[in-house]
């Protein structure tokens, strides 16, 4: 098995376990521990926020780690989440669920940081595209979170709320699969110095990294709504047993559409991709707020998945074209705009009472992602779509 693909089995098990838990996190600490929605969505906005900051610090943190040992310590604090969440059940510390956020949080982002960087290398030695092999990156994520709702949603519907902690018990299991498999990879080399501070102001500033990160912003709107208010809102209308069926329905879109965004963008380019994901996004939704059914619930986590699995691909692919020894800044800023719309979703989602009103989330939604069609236009023409 080529090194691409032993990458890709690790992240699999990785979000089998840590990433598909996010989508019930919220209602698993209500049953468990009694906590309000918006607790729970506060320990997401925690850990993506974190996330958001640790993009561009962990460069001066752990400066002269390789990309093989961001990618394993960052996996261990996935882990340690999990592990975290089984025993908020038995002992009920809102701290340590605060605490455990934090450091997934950090942790994550020195995973994604070392995959990304990893993938990125490994195509530049075989001399192919980088839209393809972030396709895979990306898919193998989203596959894994697809399999891990539909097992962890079999437990979390048949589990009694006194048992329902054995649901992170296999959470933890199989992300350390993952952690085992990313052990197995070869050494890399070391990272890039950590860049001066006027590099990351110049970069953060760049129209190649500014409207990249207003487009991933736009795009992780939807993943913050998923996990801040989708699952509590479909438990609340139409019980537990459908949150991962109607949940499920994200992840297989993105898994799909994730390697699919890769390969087309490798020949026709960035803008169609982005464009006309953006638009079948909006006219999803538009049809989901027009036609009131329960389907509705169905074409909106298919739509959410649609824009939400294009966008990172091509944003990652992009990275590409930048200079090898400023390719880690480059993503981490474009990347942080990223987080920072799943930290506005997860917890604003509550706070103004969307889950109780999605009808008019779903045209909110439509409206910014046309506007992010036409934003996508402006985008400079990448390097790798003049070959």
């Amino acid at each position: 098995m080529s090194t691409r693909w032993r990458l890709a089995a690790a992240i699999l098990f990785v979000f089998m376990g840590a990433g598909a838990q996010q989508a019930f996190l919220v209602p698993y600490l209500e049953r468990v521990n009694g906590w309000s929605a918006l607790r729970g969505s506060y320990l997401i906005g925690v850990t993506y926020l974190a996330m958001m900051v640790g993009r561009v610090i962990h460069m001066y943190l752990f400066r002269g780690w390789s990309d093989r040992s961001l990618t394993i310590v960052g996996s261990l604090s996935y882990l340690a989440f999990t592990l975290a969440m089984f025993g908020v059940a038995h002992v009920d510390s809102y701290s340590l669920a605060l605490a455990a956020a934090l450091v997934w949080g950090m942790g994550a982002a020195m995973m994604w940081a070392g995959t990304a960087m990893q993938m990125l290398a490994i195509t530049d030695e075989a001399g192919g595209r980088y839209g393809t092999s972030m396709g895979i990156l990306y898919a193998s994520a989203n596959g894994g979170w697809f399999v891990g709702v539909l097992v962890l949603g079999v437990l979390y519907e048949r589990l009694s709320d006194p048992d329902l902690s054995m649901l992170y018990a296999v959470a933890a299991t199989l992300t350390l699969i993952g952690i085992l498999l990313a052990l197995r990879l070869p050494a890399t080399t070391s990272a890039a110095p950590p860049p001066e501070r006027g590099h990351v102001v110049a970069m953060a500033i760049k129209g190649q990294s500014l409207i990249p990160g207003l487009l991933l912003l736009a795009a992780s709107l939807s993943f913050g709504l998923i996990l801040g208010a989708f699952g509590t809102y479909v438990q609340e209308a139409h019980g537990a047993r459908w949150v991962w069926v109607s949940v499920s329905l994200y992840p297989a879109m993105r898994t799909v559409l994730s390697f699919a965004a890769g390969y087309v963008m490798d020949r026709a380019g960035h803008k169609p991709v982005l464009v006309g994901s953006f638009l079948a996004g909006a006219a999803g939704l538009v049809l989901t707020v027009l036609w009131p059914h329960p389907l509705g619930v169905v074409i909106a986590a298919t739509m959410l998945g649609l824009v939400s699995s294009t966008v990172p691909v091509v944003s990652g692919a992009m990275v590409g074209s930048v200079d090898i020894r400023q390719r880690p800044l480059a993503y981490g800023i474009i990347f942080t705009w990223r987080d920072l719309g799943v930290v506005i979703a997860a917890v604003g989602a509550n706070i103004i009472g969307l889950r109780l009103d999605l009808q008019a989330a779903f045209s909110f939604f439509a409206c910014v992602f046309v506007a992010c069609g036409m934003l996508a236009l402006c985008l400079p023409r990448a390097v790798h779509d003049q070959r």
